[in-house]
């Protein structure tokens, strides 16, 4: 296998050859250490996918599924698959009914906003505890959701 890691790297190796064992060591460990910076870290993707995926659906409106359980810091994704605008709103100020939408203590109220056919939106929930959540547009319809954050 053969790379290019750049100049510097190349022509310490080629230096350490001619200097003492020990300073020959240091130059190739040195070097060494070096080349990952050459090469691109892993992608972060996948540690950004979404830990569970929820679809939207139109006759009835509902989440599907409409309870979901993750740990601290993952990631939920909704997709909009409904031929209407649907919501994800975990915002209690937005609800019709109080009891329809509810937070853990400190944690920060969400809202998708409007969502078109085919849009998706994510959000990472960070601390422990059930949140309740509704679609604005079809909180009537009984179209709420949870997370159970563990």
């Amino acid at each position: 296998m053969h790379f290019h890691a750049g100049g510097a790297v190349a022509a310490a190796v080629r230096n350490a050859a001619r200097q003492p064992t020990k300073t020959r060591l240091l130059a190739t460990m040195l070097a060494l250490t070096t080349v990952p910076a050459f090469f691109p870290a892993p992608s972060a993707h996948a540690a950004d996918a979404p830990s569970v995926v929820v679809k939207m659906s139109d006759k009835p409106p509902k989440f599907i599924p409409d309870k979901v359980t993750i740990k601290a810091g993952q990631t939920v994704e909704w997709i909009n698959n409904a031929k209407t605008l649907h919501s994800v709103d975990g915002d209690p100020s937005m609800a019709l009914k109080p009891s329809d939408v509810s937070l853990p203590k400190g944690a920060t109220p969400f809202d998708s906003g409007f969502m078109k056919p085919e849009m998706t939106w994510q959000y990472t929930f960070k601390i422990r505890g059930t949140y309740k959540y509704t679609c604005v547009p079809h909180e009537k319809d009984g179209m709420n959701g949870e997370v159970i954050v563990k």
